[in-house]
């Protein structure tokens, strides 16, 4: 009987959780305006990076990126301190792999916290990044990328 119980509460646990990572857009706009104060500038940039990455477009991509970049392959930390830089080797690290996750990334599935938004499985980040001093004007940028 005990059994009985442990295995249904343990299905019903396993069938639920698909359900619960499951957001509509104005949950994800809601969760981006709690972390950020507003949801739109990501928006506009998850939008503009999988136009870019969908047309091949280098030099457009290069200027979605914060610099330094790291990049984290197989374990080994890749630098890209400028975006002349990172167009040299912008087939070694938007790869296929990574360009088809940007691209078929669906909004509502991304995942916020406080430091940044994730694609993927953590293969991509982007955040506000201050673009003076005071930090009083950011821009939204990727921030790492992990392969």
């Amino acid at each position: 009987m005990m059994k009985t119980r442990l295995v249904i509460l343990l299905l019903t646990l396993f069938l639920g959780v698909g359900n619960t990572f499951a957001a509509t857009v104005q949950e994800v706009d809601q969760r981006l305006d709690s972390l950020f104060g507003s949801h739109q500038p990501y928006r506009d940039f998850f939008m503009d990076l999988q136009k870019a990455v969908a047309a091949k477009d280098k030099d457009r991509v290069v200027t979605l990126v914060a610099y330094p970049l790291k990049v984290g392959v197989k374990g080994k930390e890749h630098i890209f301190r400028t975006p002349a830089m990172l167009k040299k080797r912008y087939d070694s690290v938007f790869t296929p792999e990574l360009s088809q996750i940007i691209v078929s990334q669906k909004y509502e599935e991304l995942f916020a916290r406080d430091q940044g938004v994730m694609m993927g499985d953590g293969q991509l980040w982007f955040s506000g990044v201050c673009a003076d001093k005071a930090c009083k004007k950011s821009r939204v940028l990727i921030t790492r990328i992990n392969q």
